[in-house]
């Protein structure tokens, strides 16, 4: 009976098999596809090889094409040509492709108006056209599109009024016309009664809206995101909004708004994120988000005290405006890695890594224990350079599960190496007994192969078994992981490898599904990170977008600003404000591309060494490190980012101030090696007026000053408050106590120095 319906199902399948081979494309969408192959540019042609789109003979299908079988023919259902800088009209023979169910044509350089016969494509279900330059107004022929569910038109350069004809698509889910020239209100958008019944996410960011935000908009009862941030808006926020079930995410900053927000916001049971800032709203109104990042920015006061310096200034008033918040972290902001280099790990004819790597390490180390404690919690993230040649031994799908060796022709010049359950039993041990929050990074490249055109590209489908094996055996243990990251530095261009996006976002679906299956209580189940690189602006928006809405929890991107290890200006730009404020532009870019293609997720660093390479051997591990690393904490928590991760553990030396205290803190960093400051601190509760500055007073200020020793800012030894910073006989962390002072006298900030200040009495409502 076996062999029976084993024998059936052979037939079936080699039936099936010789319709697909013998099936012609239908000639309409042969016609229709050459058509659009004769006039896009050289960058799709070269690759468009045959005569028919679906595949000729040995050929391929024309990349970017997708087909299916329809009885005796086959029919083009996806067309996805993006990213390509086509430049020119939108091919109109597209709207001859009638059985499109997909078509994207985001990322390039089209020009003039979408043509309304695209509302021929009845079954479209996807349609992208955003980052082009179409200009003239949206069709409302595209309400013709009854399957149509996702519609992205953002950053173009569209103009008139969005089409309330559109609010008739039953099964539109995500609607995006932000960033263009679109004028009108929301009330003329949704005056169509039963407009958008199955809308989950609106984006009209970015355009010149007018008008007020109408109480029917609760009507939109599936709504979850409603992005309105930077038009021309006014009026008050009506409390119906609140109604809105499932209302996740709100932006109404950069507007006119006026009034107070109604109270029922702030008890709303899945609003995550309510963004408020640039409008006329009553003082005392707050954000929604986690941990308020007050006005001040470490990066100015860099700035400050560098211009200050050069004219020999010594006395600083900082103003912080406490009444607003302009960021938002996590609890275990502050994170650290450990990474898999083996001991022969070497850069610059030297080999500092030693013992520092996770199959090293001497896990049982008092001082290394001593130092996770005393974080309360630290997030480690166990991952790296080599976690993409990391084999898990557990399970069936790895025979083979070799130590790592050197190897020339290997990523980053070493072989696979394995993570056995035992070493892995010792890790969580580590981990328990300190209370770290743990990241677990993935290897992403298994069952991938080397693209034969391109020497760093990765193709195929990532292989999931070998993580499945190592999550079973880690939740039958007990063990506590908060997140998985799939992948180290495949993204954009790559480090060694890369990953398309497409692709990326593929496996990453598989890695949520996986996590679901595996940890199906919501409550405690993992997050999902990725994609662990450097930050590559369309590489991080397509993955987004194919990815989907709720699956990546943390974006992740990698910072290495100061160049390499070996560079002759290390030390000169690890003090100079101005070259660290560069990667600025990066943490703001990330924030907006969080905000608009994945405001479910955050903005992490998932990974920040300084200088690449192992790091610098008279600086990395120095007092002088610490002007980087602090600065880059105050950059990344000023644009939004939950967490910064500092490369390796081994070589974190940072300040613990135990205890939660009410007021503020604040961080002052002097690089100037000439110039002492006297600082005031100024409270500027009026945001709507004129400048009204009050002096705090009240309860002691506690300091706490880091000098190095001798004024050397490559020595690795740090007084704290004059004190040397030791480790007790015990290998404890000796005590961090401050000093006290006058809260009216200045904060002294001596030359080559870090101060943390707490300001017991300072009246900040958005720390409340």
């Amino acid at each position: 009976m076996l062999r029976l319906a084993f024998s059936l199902y052979l037939i079936f399948t080699l039936a099936l098999l010789l319709n697909l081979a013998h099936s012609k494309t239908l000639k309409r969408d042969v016609k229709a596809l050459n058509e659009i192959k004769a006039s896009l540019g050289w960058r799709v042609v070269y690759s468009w090889v045959g005569d028919d789109p679906c595949s000729d003979g040995d050929l391929p299908p024309w990349s970017g094409v997708t087909c299916s079988t329809q009885g005796d023919y086959r029919v083009v259902t996806e067309l996805q040509v993006y990213a390509v800088s086509i430049v020119g009209l939108f091919p109109t023979a597209v709207t001859n492709l009638l059985d499109l169910t997909r078509l994207n044509l985001r990322w390039n350089k089209f020009q003039d108006v979408i043509p309304p016969e695209i509302g021929e494509l009845k079954g479209l279900t996807h349609l992208y056209l955003s980052f082009n330059n179409f200009k003239g107004e949206i069709p409302k022929e595209l309400a013709n599109l009854p399957e149509l569910r996702y519609l992205y038109l953002h950053e173009n350069r569209l103009s008139g009024r969005i089409p309330p004809e559109l609010g008739t698509l039953q099964n539109l889910r995500h609607l995006d016309v932000g960033n263009n020239h679109l004028v009108g209100t929301i009330r003329e958008l949704i005056r169509i009664g039963g407009s958008f019944p199955a809308l989950r996410n609106l984006y009209l960011n970015n355009n010149y809206l007018t008008g007020g935000i109408p109480a029917q908009l609760a009507n939109l009862t599936k709504l979850e995101i409603l992005y309105l941030s930077y038009n021309k808006m006014s009026g008050i926020i009506p409390s119906e909004l609140a109604h809105i079930p499932r209302l996740t995410y709100l932006y109404l900053d950069h507007n006119q708004f006026s009034g107070r927000i109604p109270i029922a916001f702030y008890k709303h049971r899945f609003l995550k994120e309510m963004y408020i800032e640039r409008n006329s709203f009553r003082p005392g109104v707050n954000p929604i988000g986690f941990h308020k990042v007050l006005e001040i920015k470490a990066v100015s006061f860099l700035i400050l005290l560098a211009l200050f310096s050069l004219c020999l200034a010594e006395d600083v008033k900082v103003a912080v405006q406490g009444v607003t918040s302009t960021g938002t972290t996590d609890d275990n902001f502050v994170c650290a890695t450990l990474d898999w280099w083996p001991v022969n790990k070497c850069d610059y004819d030297q080999c500092p890594w030693g013992k520092a790597g996770i199959l090293n390490l001497d896990l049982k180390n008092k001082i290394l224990s001593n130092a996770i404690k005393a974080f309360n919690s630290l997030r480690i993230r166990v991952g790296g350079s080599l976690q993409d040649q990391v084999l898990y031994k557990v399970g069936n799908s790895i025979k083979k599960c070799p130590h790592f060796k050197l190897r020339k022709d290997g990523l980053f010049g070493f072989s696979h190496g394995c993570l056995f359950m035992d070493r892995w039993d010792e890790l969580n041990q580590l981990f328990k007994q300190t209370g770290a929050v743990v990241t677990f990074a993935l290897n992403a490249l298994i069952g991938r192969h080397k693209s034969k055109t391109d020497k760093v590209l990765w193709e195929g489908d990532w292989h999931s078994e070998n993580a499945r094996d190592l999550m079973k055996y880690t939740i039958t243990k007990g063990y506590n992981i908060e997140s998985y990251e799939l992948g180290n530095e495949l993204c954009g261009s790559g480090v060694g490898a890369r990953v398309a996006a497409e692709q990326y976002a593929k496996d990453i679906v598989v890695l949520k599904n996986l996590v679901k299956e595996l940890y199906p209580n919501a409550t405690t189940q993992p997050k999902v990170l990725g994609p662990a690189g450097f930050y590559d602006k369309k590489w991080f928006q397509i993955f987004l977008e194919q990815s989907g809405q709720d699956v990546v929890d943390g974006l992740t991107h990698h910072i290495y600003n100061l160049g390499a290890g070996n560079h002759p200006a290390l030390i000169t730009r690890i003090q100079d404000p101005f070259y660290l404020n560069q990667i600025a532009q990066t943490y703001k870019d990330m924030e907006m591309t969080v905000k608009e293609f994945g405001p479910w997720s955050g903005a992490w660093v998932g990974e920040a060494g300084g200088a690449y390479n192992s790091g610098g051997k008279t600086v990395s591990h120095t007092f002088v490190n610490g002007f980087w690393y602090l600065d880059q904490l105050g950059m990344t928590s000023t644009f939004n980012h939950k967490l910064n991760i500092v490369a390796p553990l081994i070589c974190v030396c940072i300040l613990i101030v135990q205890g939660t205290r009410p007021g503020i803190s604040m961080l002052l960093i002097n690089m100037s090696n000439k110039t002492s400051f006297d600082v005031s601190v100024i409270n500027d509760e009026n945001l709507y007026g004129e400048f009204v500055a009050k002096e705090d007073g009240g309860k002691m200020r506690e300091e706490y000053h880091l000098t190095p020793k001798d004024g050397n800012i490559q020595s690795d030894e740090i007084l704290l408050n004059g004190t040397p910073l030791k480790l007790t006989n015990s290998s404890d962390i000796p005590p961090m106590n401050p000093k006290l002072f006058n809260p009216s006298s200045p904060i002294y900030v001596a030359a080559d120095s870090i101060v943390f200040v707490t300001l017991r009495d300072f009246d900040a409502p958005a720390c409340a």
